[in-house]
């Protein structure tokens, strides 16, 4: 028992939160061999087993969940330290800050306003992390989090930054060869399709998928624009972010979802000048974006 390592303490206690041992795997930047080799010698370290291997995945045994309860806490002091150690080297207008959010959000939103960011605050390097999933502010992943996410962990702190519409965007090619009657619903139409585990489409838009044929499925958001401005067919994207493509026609038909955003930073950080500075500028352009509609 007193030979258990804190590596290997880490790992068991990122699959628990991650839930798997491929998303612990990119949590922790390590290949999914080695988190299996690393629990099975925690397991053999301990003397007791960790886990409870199934046909499909595993379960934590008893012995586990006490250990992960044990190493969570230790987690949470290292991590008080390691943030107490990046903070006191960053009470000024100047270093890096990492903002992680959709490629959507940071292509179209964050990025048109670089220049004015860059003007205001010349010595703070934003880093920018285009990712789906959500990232951990408590383990220093990112500084700053936009997110279709409310999260209840006490540690951080959240507020509402405005709701997306989503409507129907096509190319004029598209539309001249198939015209939309914006007075009734969609029907007989060619749809592009995001796919992605967290996108959880709207009542209407499982409609509109069963009355229209879908020709183009991907995770991949861009690939789906270049398709939908080369006259491929209809896609459902942010009324504001749609109108900012030059390519695109917004179908006046009602909006058939909605989706709020979120900034979300750890309590530890929000009052750091450059943090704060950024934030508050994110706040000021989603005002000016919701003021554009």
């Amino acid at each position: 028992m007193h030979n258990l390592n804190w590596d290997d303490l880490r790992i068991l206690l990122a699959v628990a939160d991650t839930g798997s041992q491929s998303a612990a795997s990119t949590r922790l930047a390590i290949n999914q061999t080695t988190i299996s080799r690393r629990l099975r010698q925690l397991e053999q370290q301990y003397g007791k087993p960790l886990l409870h291997r199934q046909r499909y995945g595993y379960s934590f045994t008893h012995e586990a969940e006490l250990l992960i309860e044990q190493a969570r806490k230790m987690e949470y002091h290292a991590l008080e330290i390691a943030r107490a150690q990046a903070n006191s080297q960053r009470n000024e207008l100047s270093g890096k800050v990492i903002v992680s959010s959709t490629e959507m959000v940071l292509r179209y939103m964050i990025a048109p306003k670089l220049t004015e960011f860059r003007q205001c605050f010349p010595h703070i390097e934003l880093e920018l992390l285009a990712d789906d999933r959500i990232v951990s502010l408590s383990h220093m992943e990112a500084d700053i989090a936009l997110r279709y996410v409310n999260s209840k962990q006490q540690d951080l702190v959240q507020r509402r930054l405005l709701t997306f519409k989503y409507r129907y965007f096509a190319s004029s090619s598209y539309l001249q060869q198939y015209p939309v009657n914006e007075h009734q619903q969609l029907n007989g139409h060619q749809l592009l399709k995001f796919e992605h585990k967290t996108y959880l489409y709207t009542p209407q838009q499982q409609r509109d998928l069963k009355n229209n044929k879908v020709v183009l499925r991907s995770n991949h958001i861009d690939m789906l624009i270049d398709a939908c401005c080369n006259g491929l067919g209809l896609l459902s994207i942010q009324e504001i972010f749609g109108r900012q493509m030059p390519d695109l026609q917004m179908i006046m038909l009602p909006p058939h979802r909605e989706a709020t955003l979120w900034i979300a930073s750890h309590k530890d950080n929000r009052h750091l000048p450059a943090i704060r500075a950024v934030i508050d500028f994110i706040v000021k352009i989603s005002q000016q974006a919701i003021d554009k509609i």
